[in-house]
């Protein structure tokens, strides 16, 4: 994600909707009580009603005065950006490991391991899944999950042109792009469905079956 991206906003188009967090404090104080900040966003995030989360509803939750948030966030969207960049740091930490893994030379394994190590992280932060449905929704953050995709799509992209997996017949970029578009659309649905595990596990079991469908003639 860009660091330096700003985002137009759609509903005031005169309007530059600022994404960046003021620069990190390195008084201890002041580290706590962005901490603070955030897991009180998480926390409202995980509630639900996420359109009806501001700075001040966020302020109210952590116990600090709106002031102190505005002091290292310039507005609700760049809160929802920091969690964002944690899950990414996530993402990329589960993604990495299994499908770098030297002794795993199965791609369907690799992908069911992926796909549920991913699925995993988002069941035990609820909060990911929140904010990640959000980048759907929400104008202002749109432009981040596009840069997220993009990103891990470049990844397996990497990997396909260099023949790894046995990938061979098809453009790696689109297939990876499709094989990232695919995953994303799926994890809202299971998202959404986190309050009814069968039906939850009936979408991941449908995610994984179309995505091994999609990529058997490429990686077969």
């Amino acid at each position: 994600m860009n660091s330096t991206r700003q985002l137009v906003n759609e509903r005031a188009p005169t309007e530059v909707v600022d994404l960046e967090r003021r620069a990190a404090p390195r008084q201890k104080r002041s580290q706590v009580r962005i901490a603070k900040i955030v897991a009180a966003t998480k926390t409202l995030l995980e509630r639900g009603d996420v359109d009806a989360i501001t700075t001040s509803t966020v302020a109210a939750e952590a116990g600090v005065p709106v002031s102190s948030v505005y002091r290292y966030f310039p507005n609700i969207y760049s809160i929802h950006r920091t969690i964002l960049e944690e899950f990414k740091t996530e993402t990329d930490r589960i993604v990495t490991t299994i499908m770098e893994d030297p002794d795993e030379q199965d791609w369907k394994v690799s992908l069911s391991g992926m796909i549920f190590g991913l699925r995993q992280l988002v069941a035990s932060n609820p909060s990911y899944g929140a904010v990640f449905r959000l980048t759907l929704t929400t104008h202002e953050l749109r432009t981040v999950r596009e840069a997220w995709n993009l990103r891990l799509a470049g990844f397996l992209a990497d990997r396909w042109r260099k023949g790894l997996d046995g990938f061979h017949g098809g453009n790696p970029d689109v297939v990876a792009r499709m094989t990232v578009e695919i995953y994303c659309a799926a994890e809202v649905l299971i998202f959404e469905t986190r309050d009814r595990p069968a039906d939850a596990e009936i979408y991941f079991t449908e995610a994984l079956m179309a995505l091994q469908r999609y990529l058997a003639p490429y990686l077969d």
